[in-house]
């Protein structure tokens, strides 16, 4: 989902809707259901839902379910286009999805929303919903076609996916961790060890930011992964990188506040942040950052440095060593959950929780993921009619 000004592409045909899913969705749309919400005529992205190769009738309506959870919240959306992707040959997927996908069209229509148009997309053809054969699909070389007539040449964004692990770069981002960890030094250019004072998290990610993220030294890495440690240092790089120094700040404050209030009382810091979050719910700080993590608030992030962060912790997490890969990994995760990515927001931390099952923060912002989409996903990330009137009369 992007707020920059994008080119104005207008769909004829089924098969240019299937080329043209893929960029609305922003990542890669396999073995998923797909649904492009428009207003009117027009659709500025499309949500992704994971599948299962041959889903049950109760798994079809479970589907249907979480798709109208998320289209009740776009109040003006009218009608939708829909596909369902997978990579089995299409004699597999054809008939059982022919029917699934039927259940999920006819629960949206029951609901109030216009099927535009739907089609099944397998891994060697596909069929529009309405008018196919199952005994005839249609080779994926019409979808490849429109592809390439697309204004677009790069697909999904690679900034929103974890990328391919260097393996030198990881060994020396290991080195260096190995460095901090043991007595707290760093080496210069010659190679000598030096002792370090530790560096202030919010600068050094605002300095980090700043930089080029996607070219990361193993150095700047290793400081990065060293300081993402915890759920409070979760919290604060995941706030500082979508709403800027103040509230990463902020955040970074209360978190150092209750793990020295937690050594005072002899108690782990999430034992006591529950007994304050019983006694001082209302507190307006606490109740603010709350609501910015799990995006119950109108409060809009900057989509310029959750893109910048999703390059910086998508670098650090390929080449974190265990266990503190999953720390990044979960940062990671929630920004592209608080980007729009919902279904890779889901792939990633499922991911996080079978990498280091242990970890306290994952199957939080699992369930987050899983029950909340954050408010601003349904005006930051949306181009408002006004927006939409000069769009088209430009496209003229």
């Amino acid at each position: 989902m992007s707020t920059s000004t994008t080119p104005i592409v207008k769909l004829s045909s089924t098969a240019e809707l299937i080329a043209f899913l893929p960029v609305l969705a922003g990542v890669p749309v396999r073995n998923s259901l797909v649904i492009a919400p428009f207003v009117g005529k027009h659709t500025s992205r499309a949500l992704r839902i994971g599948t299962e190769s041959a889903p049950s009738p109760a798994g079809a309506r479970s589907l249907a379910s979480l798709a109208l959870g998320t289209l009740s919240r776009l109040g003006d959306c009218d009608s939708v286009s829909v596909a369902v992707f997978r990579d089995e040959p299409f004699h597999e997927v054809g008939p059982v999805w022919h029917e699934a996908l039927g259940v999920v069209l006819e629960w949206l229509h029951q609901s109030g929303y216009h099927i535009k148009d739907a089609a099944i997309v397998a891994g060697d053809g596909w069929m529009p919903q309405f008018e196919g054969s199952l005994d005839a699909p249609r080779p994926l070389s019409e979808i490849q076609e429109q592809t390439k007539q697309l204004p677009y040449d790069d697909g999904p964004n690679p900034a929103y996916t974890i990328p391919e692990t260097d393996p030198e770069l990881a060994q020396r981002v290991t080195a260096a961790l190995l460095d901090r960890h043991l007595d707290r030094s760093e080496r210069d250019s010659f190679g000598r060890l030096r002792p370090v004072a530790p560096h202030d998290p919010v600068d050094l990610l605002e300095t980090a930011l700043d930089e080029k993220p996607g070219d990361a030294s193993a150095l700047t890495l290793a400081r990065l992964i060293d300081q993402i440690d915890s759920e409070g240092a979760v919290d604060r790089t995941v706030l500082q990188i979508a709403f800027g120094r103040t509230i990463g700040a902020q955040s970074w404050r209360g978190t150092l506040a209750l793990r020295a209030a937690a050594a005072k009382a002899g108690c782990e810091p999430n034992d006591l942040l529950m007994e304050r979050h019983e006694r001082d719910a209302d507190r307006p700080s606490d109740e603010r950052l709350g609501r910015l993590l799990t995006g119950q608030s109108r409060e809009t992030p900057s989509l310029e440095r959750l893109r910048a962060g999703a390059v910086l912790l998508g670098r650090a997490a390929a080449h974190a060593p265990l266990p503190e890969r999953a720390w990044v990994m979960c940062a990671f995760a929630w920004v592209q959950w608080a980007l729009g990515l919902s279904g890779a927001a889901h792939e990633t931390i499922i991911a996080t929780r079978r990498l280091v099952p242990r970890n306290s923060l994952a199957p939080v912002y699992h369930t987050v993921f899983e029950h909340l989409t954050p408010d601003w996903i349904f005006t930051t990330y949306r181009p408002n009619r006004a927006a939409r009137r000069r769009a088209s009369k430009g496209s003229r």
